[in-house]
């Protein structure tokens, strides 16, 4: 999830949700500054499993917000290169002559003639907890769950009537999602079964808001929740992020143990496995993502943009499942606390969710 930041103006706090998304032609005055620009918040999801620590080559986003600061987000879903030795890799020339060769023996098809190869067996499944799992989702989808609660608010549908359409949704998509990962227990503490469960809570929302408006609020509405009943339970405690009147405007560079915090928060609870706080320039991650500069541009008006790096989410499987669905939001969990918690400092965020596979894989078909 990539986020980019600028200034906010007091009553930019005030603002629906749907004014995070406004864009600005200004983008280009960040790229005026002496130096090249610095990530600000792309939460890219991994699936690591190849223990080198190494994260995918960083994406870089440059938007702007007019009067406001911005936050861009753009998450990255990764999964596990293989363990055994790869394959050469076929140059241009010889897939060139390997097609032309193939059409004039048998023909090729639309579709292409290669299949998907078999995809890699899934780890074992992981346990989720801490007092945090049942702000994110329970089994039976009760209002306690802020996802289950902010749904109710916005489509208007009493909390029972949504954990009966979720339920509907979470048996019928079970067989499937089973295939591809299976879990030890029917319970939102499995990673897999709460990747089921998430699904079909976000395949539900998709159902009862049609509004594409209306979605984008849900997702940031139950980042803003999670990060607000967090705050409340005492399990978020760092205080320096949040503006006032008198400080409108909370730099930059005291909003990361804050950050830091959130991604420890879910880290512990075992909805990802770790994370990294910066791109490759290893100078500049974790606790120096940002500097002087990141603020000035800020207080300017300028963007910043960051890359944060996430490893095996537990909604991986639905997230793609959703997107692919056109549903045009996902349960993105991390990436929407995120930017509420940027928000309490006065900073808007735009968000965009993509998937990348880090491993190349000739056949175009597979993609796990």
């Amino acid at each position: 999830v990539g986020l980019l930041l600028t200034r906010a103006s007091l009553s930019t706090r005030a603002l629906p949700s749907s004014c995070f998304v406004t864009p600005c032609p200004h983008a280009d005055l960040y790229e005026s500054r002496r130096r090249s620009p610095k990530q600000v918040f792309v939460l890219h999801q991994q699936h690591d499993d190849d223990g080198n620590g190494e994260t995918s080559q960083m994406r870089r986003s440059f938007v702007a917000a007019a009067a406001a600061a911005s936050l861009a987000a753009t998450g990255t879903l990764v999964t596990p290169p293989a363990q055994a030795a790869q394959p050469r890799v076929k140059g241009a020339a010889e897939y060139d002559l390997e097609y032309y060769m193939r059409d004039l023996v048998k023909g090729n098809t639309k579709e292409g003639n290669l299949a998907a190869s078999a995809p890699p067996p899934a780890p074992p499944s992981r346990t989720l907890q801490g007092p945090l799992l049942p702000l994110l989702l329970d089994n039976e989808y009760t209002d306690r769950c802020i996802p289950v609660k902010i749904l109710s608010e916005i489509s208007g549908k009493s909390p029972s009537s949504i954990a009966g359409l979720a339920k509907e949704y979470r048996d019928k998509s079970s067989k499937a999602f089973a295939a591809k990962a299976q879990w030890k227990i029917a319970d939102v503490s499995d990673q897999y079964y709460f990747d089921l469960s998430a699904y079909a809570l976000w395949r539900t929302a998709a159902e009862l808001i049609p509004n594409y408006v209306k979605r984008d609020q849900f997702a940031k509405d139950v980042g803003r929740g999670v990060y607000l009943e967090a705050s409340k339970a005492g399990l978020l405690k760092k205080k320096a992020l949040h503006s006032s009147d008198d400080a409108p405007l909370v730099p930059l560079t005291l909003t990361i143990p804050a950050i830091i915090e959130i991604l420890d928060l879910y880290k512990s609870c075992g909805f990802i496995t770790r994370y990294q706080l910066g791109g490759e320039d290893q100078t500049r991650r974790g606790k120096n993502v940002f500097d002087g500069l990141d603020d000035d541009d800020i207080a300017s008006g300028s963007s910043v943009d960051c890359l944060v790096s996430i490893y095996e989410p537990a909604i991986l499987s639905g997230a793609l499942q959703i997107t692919g669905e056109g549903s045009r939001f996902s349960p993105d969990y991390v990436g929407q606390t995120l930017s509420a918690a940027w928000g309490a400092a006065g900073i808007l965020a735009k968000e965009e969710t993509y998937f990348v596979d880090s491993m190349y894989r000739p056949n175009p078909k597979d993609f796990f």
